[in-house]
């Protein structure tokens, strides 16, 4: 199963924009998982990837996007990825 993780902070705006259009887009086969990098843990997982920014946005363990993200964008990289 594809797992989907969403890297951001409390205090993001563009974090909650992005989480409201993966939550919208991605299909039900498809893992979500919400990290948030203002504790420990998330802070963890982030270093683990190298991710400096929020939001970003891993697939299986690799970093797809940083930053603003389209809807466009997402739905293309979700395709390729079935």
């Amino acid at each position: 199963m594809t797992t989907v993780e969403l890297y951001y902070s409390d205090t993001c705006q563009n974090c909650h924009q992005l989480r409201a259009l993966l939550m919208e887009v991605l299909p039900k086969n498809m893992k979500f998982k919400e990290i948030n990098i203002s504790y420990r843990e998330g802070q963890r997982c982030a270093a683990e990837l190298n991710i400096m920014s929020v939001p970003t946005v891993a697939i299986d363990g690799e970093v797809v996007f940083v930053g603003r993200v389209s809807r466009e964008d997402i739905l293309k990289e979700i395709s390729s990825r079935k």
